[in-house]
């Protein structure tokens, strides 16, 4: 009966070894996929986080292109021969009619 016994008992202790190698196992095994799951966690945070970030700078692009078109009709009206010319209407100038030339002959001329 005591082979028997310390048999078993043998047996059991070998078995338990390896219950204890396969338990440390599956608690290492656990804390592994439960930290790659964090860092995949915070990334994908950051990743929305800079699609938001991203989709406000692509919104305000959009604006200033319409308020740089806006200003681009506004110089082309103010600088059209239309609006010069009613400007010039209302600086009193008066029209010139005769315009002379002078002519210096085929001499040059400098002045001090």
């Amino acid at each position: 009966m005591t082979k028997t016994a310390n048999y078993y008992k043998r047996a059991a202790e070998k078995n338990n070894k390896g219950r204890l190698n396969l338990r440390l196992l599956n608690i290492g095994l656990f804390l592994t996929i439960g930290t790659f799951a964090f860092f995949y966690l915070i990334g994908i945070s950051d990743l929305t986080a800079k699609g938001f970030i991203l989709q406000d700078l692509r919104s305000q692009t959009s604006d200033l292109e319409e308020r740089m078109s806006f200003y681009e009709q506004e110089v082309n009206s103010l600088q059209s021969f239309y609006a010069l010319n009613e400007q010039a209407k209302t600086l009193d100038m008066v029209a010139v009619s005769d315009i002379e030339y002078i002519k210096a002959g085929n001499s040059t001329v400098a002045k001090k």
